[in-house]
């Protein structure tokens, strides 16, 4: 009978919901086939406009791009803590090259500087750390929060409990 039901309309889904039998598409996070495209077409429109600058970008973006193989989570957040982090960590030798023109010769003089590694690897390497470090930080301050809540509610719990009687928790007597 449930079934005939659905059939005729009574359980429908609604507009946003997946049909049954359907997959998830692949790349588990929306858009994820989307992004590489943009990018490839990103890297492409730079690597023929401004090469240096996407040699500087692309080797500056190695360590986002481990982080994008060893990333197994659909919604990706190591490669996005680790990406944004790089990037961040990229501009300061792109301004550079920028400031004194787009051109081979400040390519190389901004991969000469151990300085311009240190701060593209470095801010990465943040991006790592806030990955691994901060989610167990935030548990632990949700767990404090979670404590004290309940230790304010059972105290609030007894004092109802002194000014009403015990038939203020909805509980039935034994005796009774």
């Amino acid at each position: 009978m449930a079934r005939s039901t659905a059939l005729k309309g009574g359980n429908k889904p609604g507009p946003g919901a997946r049909k049954p039998g359907r997959r998830a598409p692949p790349g588990g996070a929306r858009g994820g086939g989307a992004i590489l495209t943009l990018s490839v077409i990103g890297l492409t429109v730079l690597a023929l406009t401004a090469l240096p600058l996407c040699l500087l970008i692309v080797a500056g973006a190695l360590p986002t791009a481990v982080a994008i193989l060893v990333d197994r989570h659909p919604r990706h957040y190591l490669a996005r803590t680790v990406g944004a982090m790089n990037f961040a960590g990229v501009i300061p030798g792109a301004l550079k090259m920028w400031e004194v023109g787009i051109s081979f010769a400040s390519l190389q003089q901004v991969i000469a500087s151990p300085y311009q590694w240190l701060v593209m690897y470095g801010a990465a390497g943040l991006g790592w750390l806030l990955f691994f470090f901060v989610p167990p930080v935030v548990a632990m301050v949700l767990d404090i929060q979670f404590d004290d809540t309940k230790r304010q509610l059972e105290a609030r719990a007894k004092a109802l409990i002194e000014e009403w009687g015990e038939e203020v928790t909805g509980r039935k007597r034994e005796g009774g």
